[in-house]
């Protein structure tokens, strides 16, 4: 998901910084997706690579993992700034609800703007983004990476090698 969007803003003219866990994984965010730049969460300071990174702060921050990554990016956010909220990943569980930094402070002082985003709510528009998604994959300008597992007897672990960041694409698993 999160290389799609990088790569999406890229194509709207927008300067996009991706994060990701891992040498390979950052790599891929400059080589493959052409990001104009990437950060590994994973090799330090992750609040000093996003001042170096984001000098102005960040502007849009499109989260799909939430927890400490994201508190840390908060921190980071530009006067303006908008969160797209798509997911929680690094959430294991919601039982009992999980505890940390708040996100008020940070979204009062810089005027900031915080929402989801469930793609279902877009049902209509389906057709319009296929269209121009498969036009931009055809064009080269978006591009993705698979990581294929053969064999449903990899399901059961599937799920939890992308929490633990196992993935280096859009993980599906080929069957018969």
């Amino acid at each position: 998901m999160g290389s799609a969007v990088g790569q999406i803003a890229k194509i709207a003219g927008c300067r996009t910084v991706g994060i990701a866990g891992g040498p390979a994984k950052v790599a891929q965010c400059r080589e493959l997706f052409g990001y104009d730049a990437a950060i590994d969460y994973k090799s330090g300071d992750l609040a000093s690579a996003l001042a170096a990174s984001c000098p102005n702060g960040i502007d849009v921050y499109f989260d799909n993992t939430g927890g400490a990554i994201s508190d840390t990016v908060l921190r980071h956010l530009a006067v303006g700034a908008r969160v797209v909220i798509c997911g929680t990943a690094s959430v294991s569980s919601w039982d009992p609800w999980p505890h940390g930094p708040r996100a008020e402070r940070h979204l009062l002082v810089k005027r900031a703007r915080m929402q989801g985003f469930v793609i279902f709510d877009y049902a209509p528009r389906f057709e319009e983004a296929l269209a121009r998604l498969a036009q931009w994959i055809r064009d080269g300008q978006l591009r993705y990476s698979e990581d294929v597992l053969e064999g449903i007897e990899h399901a059961p672990g599937a799920i939890a090698g992308l929490y633990r960041g196992e993935n280096t694409g859009k993980r599906l698993i080929k069957i018969g």
